[in-house]
């Protein structure tokens, strides 16, 4: 039930309902936050495993129109790692809102993930995602992940008007 009314409280934030005062200081608000993030892009193409300290155990990720629990995500990762040899990861982030609370703080950001290596060519994923944390032993954890596909842009509109139905970003 308590993770219920924390998550409710995430949501409350995220649509601007102000359930106590900021009692954040100047320099640690939202990029406290994001730098939570930055700590686990330099985790994913290297220790996938490692990322779990950076979400709380009820953690739920959504990921387009998909449900992805953490364990499954790290899976990936893992199988990402092992079948592209020289990966190079690269993530650009852009915080465009977010607020810090007393115990819960959101960011919605525009992320452009990049990953390439000696064999494959680059794979691109541009996404919109929030992110909904929640402060667990006086540490920021990620409670709540949901990012959606942005098409990509480097397809002329006009060459396949269906090119993103039948071929998801995701």
């Amino acid at each position: 039930m308590f993770n219920i009314v924390r998550t409710l409280t995430a949501f409350a934030v995220l649509t601007g309902v102000a359930l106590a005062p900021n009692t954040s200081r100047a320099g640690d608000d939202k990029d406290v936050l994001a730098d939570i993030l930055k700590q686990v892009d330099q985790q994913v193409c290297q220790s996938p495993q490692k990322i779990m300290d950076y979400y709380t155990k009820d953690t739920v990720i959504i990921a387009d129109d998909k449900r992805v629990l953490p364990e499954h995500r790290i899976k990936d990762y893992e199988v990402m790692i092992a079948e592209l040899q020289g990966m190079k990861c690269i993530n650009k982030r852009t915080v465009l809102a977010g607020h810090v609370g007393r115990d819960v703080g959101y960011l919605l950001v525009d992320e452009l993930i990049s990953v390439s290596s000696r064999h494959s060519t680059d794979e691109r994923q541009h996404s919109v995602c929030t992110y909904a944390f929640t402060k667990v032993d006086g540490q920021w954890k990620i409670q709540h992940e949901h990012c959606s596909s942005l098409p990509d842009y480097s397809i002329v509109p006009g060459d396949d008007a269906l090119y993103y139905f039948h071929n998801p970003v995701y």
